[in-house]
């Protein structure tokens, strides 16, 4: 169909939770939300920050912002909002007490799900003194054939590649600090009070850590700056040095928080 708001007959009855996080279709959101509550449905949405924040016209129920760097004075077209980091929606396993850092050892190393900027081929290259304290995630979404060259050239550094792990929570608590890109990841480090650098591909990206770095979350490595191999080797030493206060921000009582929220909204 051509338009969200198309798609409501198709919708179970009931109030709706929206997660549309896919920028393309943030024009869309506000005759979506205006269609579900034309038939008296309540509605709460997922929201992003900046240019990805919903703009409305159409007020939801409830706006969740469930990331750090949310600010609760910032004007919003809701009935009601939450949001920062003890919001972070994770599993449950995050719920758990981390593993002490003094347990740990070594770096894990993941660049998202898909990397589409190939800068696991460039963490790899950089630190190859660091080889066998690496542990390389390759990505559910990166290309079989693609995996196979990153795994080897892992290998060839003495690196562990880790093949699409189906949750990361069990190494982040084996690592003493880790090397991530600039998605949501970084959510799960904090959880589990582990160090992390994040590695952004460009200028855009690098803003966009602006308020987790400027909570003192991570170090922040610009993959189009120069001396890429330098400035993550300084990040990384600095972040094996770190000693996360906890609880922190991200506690991983997130889920449980936005559940009493969305109970409260819609009711029992």
């Amino acid at each position: 169909r051509e338009h969200l708001a198309d798609e409501v007959t198709e919708f179970p009855p009931g109030p709706v939770v929206l997660d549309l996080s896919n920028p393309l279709l943030l024009d869309q959101l506000s005759g979506l939300v205006a269609e579900l509550q034309s038939q008296g449905r309540r509605t709460a949405l997922f929201d992003g920050l900046g240019e990805e924040a919903y703009a409305g016209p159409a007020r939801p129920d409830l706006v969740i912002t469930p990331y750090i760097g949310a600010e609760a004075g910032t004007p919003r077209l809701t009935h009601r909002w939450i949001g920062g980091g003890e919001y972070a929606v994770l599993g449950p396993e995050y719920e758990t007490a981390p593993t002490p850092l003094d347990r740990r050892e070594g770096v894990l190393v993941m660049l998202s799900g898909s990397d589409p900027w190939h800068l696991t081929e460039r963490v790899i290259g950089a630190l190859p003194d660091q080889g066998p304290g690496l542990r390389i995630v390759i990505g559910h979404s990166i290309p079989h054939d693609r995996g196979l060259k990153l795994a080897a050239a892992a290998e060839a550094i003495g690196a562990s590649p880790l093949m699409a792990p189906e949750s990361l929570f069990d190494h982040f608590n084996a690592a003493r600090a880790c090397v991530l890109g600039p998605g949501l990841a970084k959510y799960e480090a904090a959880a589990t009070g582990t160090p992390c650098v994040i590695v952004c591909p460009d200028d855009r990206h690098a803003d966009l850590q602006s308020a987790f770095i400027h909570a003192g979350l991570g170090h922040l490595v610009n993959a189009a700056r120069s001396d890429f191999s330098g400035n993550l080797k300084s990040a990384l030493e600095a972040a094996l040095q770190d000693s996360p206060a906890r609880p922190g921000p991200v506690d991983g009582q997130g889920a449980r928080r936005v559940a009493r929220e969305l109970l409260r909204t819609f009711g029992e």
